[in-house]
């Protein structure tokens, strides 16, 4: 699997900007971190209910979860790649006592995207989880 570098991305930056135009912009440049991966665009990997198509897998390596995502949106890849830079390389205990819904809620962001960009984001998170699960269930 192809991993993405963003190493570049901070919540705390995120949350300091000064505005919601400086915090859009941090996205959107975030969103070019998340480089195109046309090998992961399969029905497997597809994340239902999503207004643009949107991908997540994930592997386990030496226990902690690697996670891959691509869409066709850099707003999405942008909010995703936030998401990531909080679960990537996580235990499976680190990764379920995250929620990651409460601290994107806490950094301000749901009040800017709109309803279905929240939705996307919300299945994304959903899908995150379930697949830790599934793989504690399997261990």
């Amino acid at each position: 699997m192809v991993y993405d570098n963003i190493d570049q991305v901070s919540l705390p930056q995120l949350i300091a900007a000064s505005n919601w135009q400086a915090q859009y912009r941090l996205i959107t440049d975030w969103g070019r971190l998340i480089i195109p991966k046309p090998e992961l665009q399969q029905e497997q990997y597809l994340i239902q209910g999503c207004e643009t198509p949107a991908w997540l897998a994930h592997e386990v390596i030496n226990d902690r979860y690697r996670f891959t995502f691509d869409s066709h949106s850099r707003v999405m890849n942008g909010l995703v790649a936030v998401i990531l830079s909080l679960v990537d390389s996580k235990t499976p205990a680190e990764l379920l006592q995250l929620d990651i819904a409460a601290i994107l809620l806490a950094a301000g962001l749901a009040k800017h995207l709109t309803p279905s960009r929240n939705n996307g984001l919300q299945k994304i998170i959903a899908r995150i989880y379930a697949l830790a699960a599934i793989e504690k269930t399997l261990e």
